[in-house]
């Protein structure tokens, strides 16, 4: 057994008897884990309120032979405003939950955990129109870190390069673009224009201190945000319960 330290964000917390917590974390250095809060429901006030979700802490944790418990926290960034709002709680419990069922025990993914720090942090700090925006580019870049990212400019039938003048069809299942001699009335698709592929681009391959909200309309950033989510259902088996969370208070909204 063994005393570790690591920066970690907390992704849920559940009760655990009657005074403690348990919570689910994704660590710098081991990747998803899993860890007691003793006394964070009763007694010790300055814990529980630090082990909230979508909070950024740096842990000292003690791993015992099955759970990891929390020995000492020292707060970076409480990202606060992602749980006071239902609208910004509602798109970090989406982020937090894909990270939740990608991420793997035990296996660092530093990529990963800076993908999380960052769109917490951009989300915690951008205004409510902005949040759709900061969701599409981390549907983007995490199927670009799993391996998945749509095929854009080959057709992933033949493998030639495709045309993107004028519309172009995508399709989920092919995953990715069809060029127009290999596609058929049998293929499930949505037209891409060429605006919208060099955006879907731009999302997913350029660094995220160049993106903006407003570099990006309405209408494209809601296609390419039910693109991204398209794969990763079809390809990943990944859709957060807390997307229909999402979806409602969207319509609700709108």
């Amino acid at each position: 057994m063994a005393t570790f330290e690591t920066e970690a964000l907390v992704l849920k917390q559940f009760d655990l008897g009657e005074s403690d917590r348990l919570i689910t974390l994704y660590t710098r250095e081991k990747g998803k884990l899993k860890a007691v809060a003793r006394g964070a429901r009763k007694g010790n006030k300055s814990r529980s309120g630090l082990v909230l979700p979508f909070s950024y802490h740096n842990f000292i944790l003690y791993q015992g032979k099955s759970l990891a418990k929390i020995n000492h926290i020292e707060s970076i960034a409480m990202n606060s405003k992602l749980r006071e709002d239902l609208d910004y709680m509602a798109y970090a419990s989406v982020v937090s939950e894909y990270i939740e069922r990608a991420g793997l025990e035990d296996e660092a993914d530093q990529a990963l955990f800076s993908l999380l720090v960052i769109i917490l942090e951009k989300m915690a700090q951008a205004d409510r129109e902005e949040l759709l925006f900061y969701l599409t580019v981390f549907k983007a870049k995490l199927l670009l870190l799993l391996g998945v990212k749509p095929e854009i400019e080959s057709c992933t039938v033949c493998g030639e390069k495709v045309n993107l003048n004028g519309s172009t069809p995508l399709s989920v299942e092919e995953g990715g673009s069809i060029c127009k001699n290999c596609f058929n009335n049998n293929n499930k698709y949505t037209l891409f224009s060429l605006n919208e592929m060099r955006a879907l681009y731009k999302v997913t391959f350029a660094e995220i201190s160049q993106l903006k909200a407003a570099q990006f309309s309405a209408n494209i950033l809601e296609k390419i945000n039910e693109i991204t989510e398209k794969f990763l259902i079809y390809h990943l088996d990944l859709k957060p319960k807390s997307l229909t969370f999402l979806h409602t208070i969207r319509k609700m909204n709108n």
